[in-house]
């Protein structure tokens, strides 16, 4: 029973990333990848040397903030039946398992011949640069969007790996999916938006794409520009509470991104109320009265009051 229940919960975790990693644009991404054990302190469960290590998908990207690197990065998906661990001391310990699962994985992956070959086969630039991504969500439907990050943020990490890991629990992929399904209410043509950071100093590097790079995934500000017709405006999905100061940082993140490009800047905030916010909102658009771009917030959680935007 132990063995299903086991396979049960890996096969709803399997249907929830892929899901998740479509819409993203993580659409081609090789899966189960064999990666032999190269690396003698790899253990089982039995305290053998582990012979291989079980690979969930690996998605290849040239990396849009970074000159000549592409990403190869190692996707573990981890799912709970029921919610996360109740104690924090629980919560953290599972964690750093996985945690320590998936740099075991690629400490391997990285002189892994099949690795190889993918990074050959994609026509990899010039620096390859490996990274994880633990997708640990659960299926406690009372508190389906808790939001892990905050416990975790305080855990002293013990790793001599150098391999960064980036994390999406169901609090991250509750904002994701939101974000995606205004986009698709939007039925317009769209691209994600990739500000300019890190260390990217050609002009030649797009600054839109169909995916979301693991620097945005892990950012609570998801930006993309979107086209109707001969119109291109810009959205900012934040996922922050909506306060004056909140909305007033959005608004300069907002105006350094598009950098003149557009006229029209949206800010999406999941509580925005135009009917008790919008007061709040005008006063912090005037620090920005030199700038003609029309700036309007929003919410990106629909009810009845979506209608007062739309009057």
């Amino acid at each position: 029973m132990a063995g299903e229940k086991s396979k049960s919960s890996g096969e709803i975790g399997e249907s929830i990333a892929a899901g998740l990693l479509h819409r993203i644009g993580w659409k081609k991404s090789l899966k189960n990848v064999p990666i032999k054990c190269n690396t003698p302190t790899h253990r089982n469960e039995k305290g053998n040397q582990r012979t291989s290590h079980g690979e969930d998908q690996i998605f290849l990207y040239n990396n849009p903030f970074h000159d000549a690197r592409t990403d190869v990065v190692h996707v573990s998906v981890k799912n709970k039946i029921g919610s996360y661990p109740a104690s924090e001391s629980a919560l953290k310990r599972e964690f750093k398992e996985h945690l320590a699962e998936l740099h075991e994985v690629i400490e391997c992956a990285r002189y892994s011949e099949e690795v190889s070959q993918a990074t050959k086969a994609f026509k990899a630039r010039k620096k390859v640069s490996h990274s994880g991504l633990l997708i640990w969500v659960h299926n406690d439907a009372e508190d389906i969007e808790r939001d892990i990050k905050p416990i975790l943020s305080k855990i002293r990490l013990e790793q001599e790996s150098d391999v960064p890991i980036y994390l999406i629990d169901s609090g991250r992929a509750g904002f994701v999916m939101k974000v995606m399904d205004d986009i698709e209410r939007r039925q317009n043509d769209w691209a994600f938006f990739f500000p300019v950071i890190g260390t990217v100093t050609t002009v030649d590097e797009a600054r839109t794409g169909a995916f979301l790079p693991l620097e945005i995934i892990a950012s609570d500000v998801l930006p993309i520009v979107m086209y109707e017709g001969e119109k291109t405006e810009m959205i900012i999905y934040a996922n922050q509470a909506f306060s004056t100061d909140a909305y007033t940082k959005l608004i300069a993140y907002g105006l350094r991104f598009c950098t003149g490009l557009v006229a029209t800047i949206r800010i999406g905030m999941p509580d925005y109320n135009p009917a008790t916010d919008k007061a709040a909102a005008d006063l912090a658009r005037l620090a920005f009265s030199d700038r003609n771009e029309t700036i309007e917030p929003f919410s990106f959680n629909r009810s009845i009051l979506a209608l007062l935007n739309e009057a």
